[in-house]
């Protein structure tokens, strides 16, 4: 029997590695993430009514907001090198902040998690919702605040694009942004 899940917001968010499908870096406590596909149709008419309706997809737009980032995440997302001075207990670290080089930055794979649960019916057992996404193009970070209380956040959106290899780089049977997986609570 196929599982009834209840899934809540988006909560986690990471770029894989795209050999093993392991985390490299982590959005930590994402306030808001949203995934929302692009879609248009045409309708195919004739003899004064509509035939048919052609469907189509474009991309997938990625938005997550977060009042947390590690550096080794804007790095990934900016292709920024980070630098430090190396030098405890002063140290410090430093990465270009919107340079052109962050524009148009590789495709990664990404994975989206949800806290989840089985529906009563069937045991009502905690799961996680995770949308592995295979290939997506990431945008700049934005930074909006401080706000009272609320804290500096920053967002980062992306496109999600077709793919003819899942986050392992193994060739599909049919391209498709991603894939849905209810596991055991992460």
């Amino acid at each position: 029997m196929s599982p009834i899940v209840e899934a809540f917001s988006i909560s986690h968010a990471a770029i894989l590695d795209g050999t093993t499908g392991a985390e490299v870096a982590a959005i930590y406590g994402v306030r808001d993430g949203t995934l929302d596909i692009d879609t248009d149709s045409f309708n195919n008419a004739g003899d004064d009514k509509i035939l048919s309706v052609w469907n189509w997809f474009n991309l997938a737009n990625l938005n997550l907001t977060s009042g947390f980032m590690s550096w080794d995440m804007y790095s990934l997302i900016s292709g920024a090198t980070i630098t430090s001075s190396g030098i405890a207990p002063n140290d410090y670290w430093n990465v270009p902040l919107w340079n052109q080089s962050a524009l148009n930055q590789s495709t990664r794979p990404f994975l989206l998690r949800a806290p989840a649960k089985l529906a009563p019916t069937q045991g009502g057992t905690p799961r996680s919702l995770d949308f592995v996404l295979y290939r997506v193009q990431p945008g700049l970070i934005k930074f909006d605040g401080p706000a009272n209380k609320a804290g500096l956040t920053f967002s980062f959106s992306g496109q999600a694009l077709i793919s003819d290899v899942d986050e392992r780089g193994v060739a599909l049977p049919e391209p498709a942004f991603g894939r849905l997986v209810v596991r055991p609570r992460i």
